[in-house]
């Protein structure tokens, strides 16, 4: 596989913020559904400083526990700022490599807009281990710092006023012109100091099938799982009977490679949604290293 296929590995590793119904209302998620969909996942990039852009546009509705579309409709428009470290240290015979993003976030829920700074992720741990030439497995760490504004439960919200725990493990098949990835993430989320409000522990499981079609270019499918699998809580107490997640979302991805920077075009619809928001969702990503 061609490194430029490679770089774009931590391109969306981090994810995008976007505010939907489930945890806390009028808050978003540690990571949107296919935030790292059409991405290598398992494979670090050679050694290098890379800067990416991974911006989102996402128009929907907001979708009750059973399925039904809800009067509420959200409109999220996203860049992610993020910035890769891979030094060339090794840990336990893997590569290592640290990151941080910045999100800036522009969204309208039911007529009510809200724009700035989110809640910035920091990933001080991530490594990747080759199996064998061209398969990857990658685990890393991240800490949803609690920057975004936040004005109250239920409002257009552009944090979670909560440090968010991430644990996630990637996979990667990269030979005869595959990207074969499969990417999952669990999140914890803390307390809200505010109002004593604790969001269910979700899991989101991005992934992706794509071929090389040229030397430089990549066709396929692209998605993501998306499952709250603990309770949210008032101080103390089960939320709106648990008001638990649920997303299923399937679409296209495309790569095109220019040497070492990579772009990427993902767009996605959600068959599924509870408790969640759901739409159509246009995802593009730019990865280049700045400094080799």
């Amino acid at each position: 596989m061609k490194h430029s296929m490679t770089l774009v590995a931590v391109a969306g590793l981090l994810g995008l913020a976007a505010p939907v119904q489930a945890r806390e209302p009028g808050t978003p998620a540690a990571m949107p559904g296919g935030a790292t969909s059409g991405v290598p996942v398992g494979a670090n990039p050679p050694p290098a400083l890379y800067f990416s852009s991974r911006s989102e546009i996402f128009s929907g509705d907001i979708y009750d526990a059973n399925g039904d579309q809800t009067p509420l409709s959200i409109d999220v428009k996203v860049s992610a700022l993020q910035f890769h470290w891979v030094p060339g240290n090794e840990i336990l015979g893997g590569t290592y490599r640290a990151m941080m993003l910045i999100p800036l976030i522009d969204l309208d829920v039911a007529g009510a807009g809200n724009s700035g700074i989110g809640d910035i992720t920091v990933s001080p741990l991530n490594v990747s281990w080759m199996l064998s030439p061209g398969v990857f497995v990658q685990t890393g760490l991240s800490f949803g710092v609690p920057t975004g504004e936040y004005l109250g439960l239920g409002q257009a919200n552009l944090g979670n006023n909560v440090l968010t725990t991430g644990l996630d493990v990637g996979f990667s098949y990269l030979n005869d012109g595959w990207n074969a990835s499969i990417h999952a993430n669990y999140f914890v989320y803390g307390t809200n100091d505010a109002n004593a409000f604790k969001s269910g522990d979700e899991l989101l499981v991005n992934w992706t099938a794509m071929k090389a079609v040229t030397d430089s270019d990549s066709l396929g499918l692209v998605g993501y799982y998306r499952k709250q699998v603990t309770d949210d809580t008032l101080a103390g107490g089960v939320f709106a009977g648990g008001n638990k997640s649920e997303a299923l979302s399937i679409g296209i991805g495309y790569t095109k490679s220019f040497g070492p920077t990579s772009l990427n075009l993902n767009i996605m619809h959600d068959v599924t949604a509870k408790n969640e928001a759901g739409g159509t969702k246009l995802q593009v990503n730019l990865f280049t290293p700045i400094k080799f």
